[in-house]
């Protein structure tokens, strides 16, 4: 089989079992959109969490009477890794439903262009 004729082929995939299972999303759901909302929160892991680990004592000098490294390094990167789930939940759910609401607008019109044109007065 050549590379086009199995690109041609739909899509489908399967659980552990080798049962069929429904594909939600589309192949090309990872635009730039995406793609770009991924390395900034990634960047952002990296900074929370390596950062406060490689600026410990900076951080601790500005506070003096309270532990504010230990807490950044211990609870504070738990709760930032949390905020980056939400963050990406949401934006996950308003890209898709952009992208619904996209379609929803192509078939509208790819539904009137395949209309034959007809007057009914003739």
């Amino acid at each position: 089989m050549h590379d086009d004729a199995a690109s041609d082929a739909p899509r489908q995939a399967f659980d552990a079992f080798g049962n069929p299972v429904e594909v939600t999303f589309p192949p090309d759901l990872h635009d730039t959109h995406h793609l770009r909302l991924k390395a900034l929160l990634l960047s952002v892991w990296v900074v929370s969490s390596f950062g406060t680990c490689y600026f410990a004592r900076d951080i601790q000098a500005l506070m003096p009477d309270w532990p504010v490294a230990y807490w950044m390094a211990a609870q504070g990167a738990v709760l930032m890794f949390l905020l980056i789930i939400v963050v990406y939940c949401v934006a996950m759910d308003y890209f898709e439903r952009q992208q619904a609401r996209d379609e929803a607008r192509k078939r509208p019109a790819a539904h009137q262009a395949s209309l034959p044109a007809t007057d009914p007065h003739a």
